[in-house]
């Protein structure tokens, strides 16, 4: 059957890319991997810990089903963090939920400008929720669209009272923060505090909510356990080898929307390409901060409200880094909760009361740095799977200068960060990467044009974080989105 659109992919990009054509009056067809969560399958999984020397995946609702260790025909060598999915919705089922835009510094280098990405991240907002407040962050990430509200505990609301008095003084060394914003319905949010291991209720977003109410309009078809292996442009249109399909799919114009790291494979399949190419990464580093406050809130697991990150902080200073750094902090939950009794060798309900003055000041860090800083990861395909191994490279003095900016102005921030316990994570750990195929004014090999045609191609489109020209320290979820909102409507003008 031959199709006027098919988008490879359901993830974010995906069914961003399927909204934009659905907005045009087109009804794609949508190939996924098919994996939906089972609950009479699932995996057998050790219960989430908090341990700052380990960071397993993160399961959800008890399983790892978003993930593809198999049938994504990649093969992750030792010291690489990312990993590839199957799922219907890929990893925004699992995901962290933050949305906040890219700054236009962030992406002066790209070919295509903050303005331009600005009507097609007011069209992604239009379908995915946003929490989050109008504050200090607005002025250098654009809301967009007006959020509505999280309600933060009693401990946040602390830390950002600090936050909101010393606003100048921040800013005047550089640093602006302010809440966290976030893809959740706020219609669906009782504060059951189990955001981190699966909302009951679906109040975080994923990109599979989205593709079903498509699919359930009739706007799109979904193809689901349609696992594409290669694509071939003809004159008649664009040739898909299925997995498992005795013919192959046909369609006028082709999206890949797969992922980093599958799209890498399908990518350099079709064009039979042996040389290595670079997936860029934005480094990944942990850390725990402690409240200046001796005397905060109290907390407990029933009062522990969302516990996705609750504040964001973009550093600006050279003596740091040339490009922005972006933090992301986490308040009170149960897997702090867990790590600290696991490691004090008590229950979690004498945790909670013996160490309640530690785990009250306790906060967790997230932190990101620009792939112009990072050390990637190296790609290459043999047979039909694509073997990926990290770069070298050495982030912890960077991050160290973190951490001692951060320390330069405790008093302000109202905290102090806990150095010793710093951890810099291996390549595509903080599944911030992309960048392999970099959308340019005038691309070269291996590179894409402005909608992500790669040389010698029309109707075949990459549209996912493969795409970006580089990969900035921030939330990269919503600017992915926009981008590939942005080449399917436009794809048909040129």
């Amino acid at each position: 059957m031959r199709h006027d659109s098919v988008v490879i992919g359901s993830g974010p990009a995906g069914v961003a890319c399927a909204s934009a054509l659905v907005a045009r009056g087109i009804t794609p067809l949508v190939l996924d991997g098919g994996v939906r969560f089972d609950p009479n399958r699932v995996e057998s999984v050790p219960p989430p810990s908090f341990d700052l020397n380990t960071l397993p995946l993160k399961p959800i609702f008890g399983s790892l089903f978003p993930y593809a260790p198999t049938g994504a025909g990649v093969r992750l060598t030792g010291g690489v963090g990312a990993v590839p999915s199957l799922a219907v919705g890929g990893l925004s089922t699992v995901w962290g939920a933050g949305i906040l835009p890219y700054a236009a510094e962030d992406i002066a280098d790209w070919p295509v400008s903050a303005a331009d990405l600005h009507p097609h991240y007011r069209a992604v907002l239009g379908f995915v929720p946003l929490a989050g407040v109008r504050d200090a962050l607005a002025e250098r990430f654009p809301l967009h669209v007006e959020p509505a509200a999280l309600r933060v505990t009693p401990q946040i609301e602390s830390l950002l009272d600090d936050l909101r008095s010393n606003e100048v003084r921040l800013r005047d060394v550089g640093v602006v923060a302010g809440r966290a914003r976030l893809a959740v319905n706020m219609s669906k949010c009782d504060y059951l505090g189990l955001c981190l291991t699966g909302c009951p209720h679906g109040a975080v977003y994923s990109s599979a909510h989205t593709l079903d109410v498509l699919a359930a309009a009739g706007s799109i078809m979904h193809d689901a356990g349609a696992v594409v292996t290669r694509f071939e442009e003809t004159r008649d249109g664009v040739r898909l080898s299925v997995r498992g399909a005795s013919e192959p799919i046909v369609a006028r114009r082709v999206y890949v929307a797969c992922g980093a790291l599958p799209t890498t494979r399908l990518v350099l399949a079709s064009l039979e390409q042996d040389k290595p190419v670079v997936i860029r990464d934005s480094a990944y580093f942990t850390f725990p901060v402690l409240r200046r406050r001796l005397h905060t809130p109290r907390v407990s697991p029933s009062i522990a409200g969302n516990t996705l990150a609750q504040v964001f902080v973009a550093i600006d200073d050279d003596a740091v880094s040339s490009r922005l750094v972006h933090l992301s902090v986490y308040g009170f939950n149960d897997l702090m909760l867990r790590a600290l009794a696991a490691r004090a060798h008590v229950s979690e309900r004498v945790a909670l009361r013996v160490l309640q003055p530690l785990l009250a000041r306790l906060l967790f860090v997230q932190g990101f740095l620009h792939s112009d800083e990072s050390p990637g990861m190296r790609a290459t395909m043999s047979g039909d799977e694509l073997f990926v191994a990290p770069e070298p490279g050495n982030v912890t003095p960077r991050a160290r200068a973190v951490l001692a900016k951060l320390r330069s102005i405790r008093a302000e921030l109202g905290l102090d960060p806990l150095r010793p316990l710093l951890r810099v994570w291996p390549p595509g750990k903080g599944f911030h990467a992309g960048a392999v195929f970099p959308m340019r004014e005038d691309p070269g090999p291996l590179e894409t044009d402005i909608l992500g045609r790669l040389s010698g191609f029309e109707r075949v489109h990459v549209v996912d974080a493969s795409v970006l020209p580089t990969v900035p320290g921030g939330t990269i979820t919503l600017s992915v989105m926009a981008n590939a909102h942005r080449i399917a409507t436009l794809a048909d003008e040129s």
